[in-house]
């Protein structure tokens, strides 16, 4: 970091003069006083930087004083200018509006990211004040950006100006945001891609973009006799739903054409394809089929983006399947290594189907190679179960599904299909795949005892999948009430707030079962009908207690996703019993507490809340920052793909690197199941049932030190189930995906075949340097 040093040296004057004075010291020489003086100031910088650090994570916005903004110290400035953008809303905006003036490319970005983070949808005045700023701004490509420090192992973060007030106009999503940044795509290349950017993101806020948009952005990225081809210009296309038919074949031929042209970029026109209606499923298909010609993530992102398409993209996707299957058997299947990922999404993302049938029955029936160890069983069960739930339909009884998880024969014990902390591992594949096939039809006669199976006991994940067919089935309303209470009432915090959630999208389901009294009998007709009284269907109390215990709890806002869950629950059965409770959560620290419980409250009062506001004093300060991490980490994981690092960055999210470190020094990781894991988008990891949800006990969870580092492959970040909802949860890229900037923690960068993990492999060990 730096500052100019005619102004430092102006600060030093002055405080040697001050100094002297309030001192009564002799000044010796001007060198000596000079020199004193310069410690001093350097040390009040640091202590005031580490004063805004603390306000950063307790939230407390008004601790960010105009003369911290005014210091002449840059680092100050940062820091004040980071803190507000984390802590975001109406009181640090007057803060973040200063900070947008600073002389200091840094400072600006900060600024204009928290806005872009803060502002309400249509935020007009926010909007005007970002695109006044830019036009005083040197354009991108002529100044250099600013960068953070540098550190071992990497190049430094940038932070450049233009693409965070770009991108905060996109979120704001105001009237003049769309023609604002259409104007800007005629700009330099560096504008008019922080421009692409920024459409993308207006186009997740709107769903919608204007056809002469749509347009720019195809003659961006189609290039010109004045400037190359810019793939950026697809992203915002592929964020949209729907694109108008006026524009599909003008996109077909662009993004087709991208497709030649190699680069991080080039995802953008695969999924852009996804929306260029049936005749787009050739490209794709040759995208899909291409192992020499284009990556992993692409193809699998190819097969996402044919299961779009209908009819035309099941044939292609049919069709395709045979060139990705390896000859050799399961030995070549399961050692495909990045590319089980592409098989795995191509299986998903066929519909039941007769088309490629004799390749899925081959896939559904591979044997294990003797001795197999359980990564390969594991991989195999993937594509056998895969295989199986596209044959089967909705038959829960065939053969080919019921036998397709080889991992269930595993004994418990060392050689089990699970860690330590993921109990009930061993034919969780095979489970959910039955889950998922019993959601195809109504879940009546025999497949209702299979569902039951599962929704009572058995794997947690498949528990949890089962659970949350009920609010689309109604056929198993009389089932509901029990099945809720009973997974209330579990130890796994992740099977209670699947089941909270359920009740808050689909409240009568937590009613008890529905008692009728026949009135007697009336004639229609030749037929004769039993009239029935209708009776009012109170909340089963044993749902009630559970919710009212559960948000009652000391250590609640220790575990986010699950009170929030209650919390919605609460809201939308009416219980009046939790309003005390829940109007001292809407006074809470953590703002996802206090905006579900503000809703929450208005459900069950009938009456607007207007007193759900954060404590003045902010929340408590992290215990991680008084004895953090510095510089870099790196973590090295001993995995069932092999050795992988985590290179993490405290200089950029001080408290989660420091969250992470430490619980990987006490042996968290240590036998964690790796629980998620999209083809050519994630891998996550850091769930202790290996659901996905919670994270470790007595743990508060992580204030977001989100920031506008960009998410490209290889990159790592903190899960979130809402804002400041994170703790032990990690997730590393496989390919640039531009929607992740700014909305989660970015911690550092990864080394190894994270794109060749599947769900249920192991983390065995993680070591920690220094």
């Amino acid at each position: 970091m730096k500052c100019e040093g005619t102004r430092r040296g102006l600060v030093i004057g002055v405080v040697a003069a001050l100094g002297a004075c309030s001192r009564g010291e002799p000044t010796t020489s001007s060198t000596d006083a000079g020199s004193d003086a310069a410690v001093v100031v350097v040390e009040e910088a640091k202590q005031r930087q580490e004063a805004l650090l603390a306000a950063e994570h307790r939230r407390a916005a008004a601790e960010i004083t105009s003369s911290d903004q005014q210091n002449r110290d840059v680092a100050v400035r940062r820091a004040a200018a980071r803190a507000l953008a984390r802590i975001g809303g109406a009181d640090a905006q007057p803060g973040l509006l200063r900070a947008l003036a600073d002389e200091d490319p840094e400072v600006v970005t900060w600024a204009a990211y928290g806005l872009g983070s803060s502002c309400t949808k249509g935020d007009k005045a926010t909007v005007t004040a970002l695109v006044a700023r830019s036009l005083s701004i040197g354009d991108v490509k002529e100044d250099p950006p600013a960068k953070t420090a540098p550190v071992e192992g990497r190049e430094s973060e940038t932070f450049e100006p233009r693409i965070a007030i770009a991108r905060a106009i996109g979120r704001c999503g105001a009237d003049q945001s769309e023609p604002t940044l259409v104007a800007w795509l005629s700009g330099t290349e560096a504008q008019a891609s922080a421009a692409a950017f920024a459409l993308g993101d207006l186009a997740a806020v709107k769903e919608r973009l204007r056809e002469e948009t749509l347009a720019a952005l195809l003659n961006l990225a189609a290039g010109s006799a004045s400037s190359p081809p810019a793939p950026e210009g697809l992203f915002p296309i592929g964020r949209l739903e729907n694109v108008p038919n006026t524009v599909t074949a003008r996109l077909r031929e662009v993004a087709g054409a991208r497709l030649a042209e190699p680069g991080p970029y080039r995802i953008f026109a695969v999924r852009a394809l996804g929306r260029a209606g049936p005749e787009a499923a050739a490209d794709l298909g040759r995208v899909l089929g291409g192992a020499t010609l284009f990556t992993a993530a692409e193809r699998a992102e190819a097969a996402r983006a044919l299961r779009r398409l209908g009819t035309a993209g099941q044939t292609m996707l049919a069709s395709t399947l045979p060139a990705l299957i390896p000859p050799g058997g399961a030995v070549a299947l399961t050692a495909l290594g990045e590319d089980i990922g592409v098989l795995l999404a191509t299986l998903d993302a066929l519909e039941p189907t007769t088309k490629a049938k004799k390749w899925l029955k081959d896939l559904a029936t591979m044997e294990p190679p003797p001795s197999a160890p359980v990564t390969v069983l594991r991989r195999l069960s993937w594509i056998r179960c895969s295989a199986a739930t596209a044959l089967a339909g909705a038959d829960v009884r065939d053969p080919l599904l019921t036998r397709c998880d080889v991992t269930a024969a595993l004994a418990t014990g060392d050689a089990a299909d699970a860690g330590a902390k993921a109990p009930g591992q061993p034919g969780s594949i095979g489970a959910r795949a039955m889950v998922k096939v019993l959601d195809r039809a109504p879940i009546e006669g025999s497949r209702r005892a299979v569902f039951l199976t599962h929704a009572k006991g058995g794997d947690l994940r498949a528990r949890e999948a089962a659970i949350e067919l009920l609010p689309t089935h109604e056929e198993l309303a009389e089932e509901a009430g029990p099945l809720l209470e009973a997974a209330l009432a579990a130890p796994e915090p992740g099977l209670v707030s699947t089941a909270a959630g359920v009740i808050a999208r689909k409240p009568n389901l937590a009613a008890e079962p529905e008692k009728r009294k026949k009135k007697g009998k009336k004639k229609k007709g030749d037929e004769e009908q039993a009239a029935e009284e209708t009776v009012t269907r109170a909340p089963s109390p044993a749902i009630v207690k559970a919710i009212v215990a559960a948000l009652g709890r000391a250590d609640v806002e220790n575990d986010p996703e699950h009170v929030n869950s209650m919390i919605e629950a609460a809201g939308a059965l009416g219980l009046k019993e939790t309003q005390p409770r829940l109007e001292e959560l809407c006074r809470s620290s953590w703002p996802e507490l206090r905006k579900r419980a503000e809703k929450a409250i208005e459900l069950v009062s009938g009456k607007p809340v207007t007193s759900c506001k954060a404590p003045p004093g902010g929340g408590p300060k992290p215990p991680e920052l008084d004895a953090r991490a510095m510089g870099t980490v790196t973590l090295t994981l001993e995995t069932d793909v092999g050795e992988a690092s985590l290179v993490l960055d405290a200089n950029v999210a001080p408290v989660a690197v420091t969250r992470v470190v430490d619980l990987a020094r006490a042996g968290y990781y240590d036998g964690m199941v790796v629980h998620r894991v999209v083809p050519g988008f994630v891998t996550q990891l850091g769930a202790p049932f290996g659901d996905g949800y919670g994270g470790p006990t007595g743990k508060a969870p992580l204030r977001c030190e989100t920031s506008p580092i960009a998410f490209d492959p290889l990159t790592v970040g903190v899960a979130l189930a809402g804002r400041d909802t994170g703790s032990s949860q990690i997730f590393v890229m496989h390919a640039r995906h531009p929607h992740l900037d700014g909305q989660y923690a970015w911690i550092g960068r990864a080394t190894g075949a994270w794109s060749s993990f599947v769900d249920g492999d192991l983390v065995h060990k993680v070591s920690v340097k220094p």
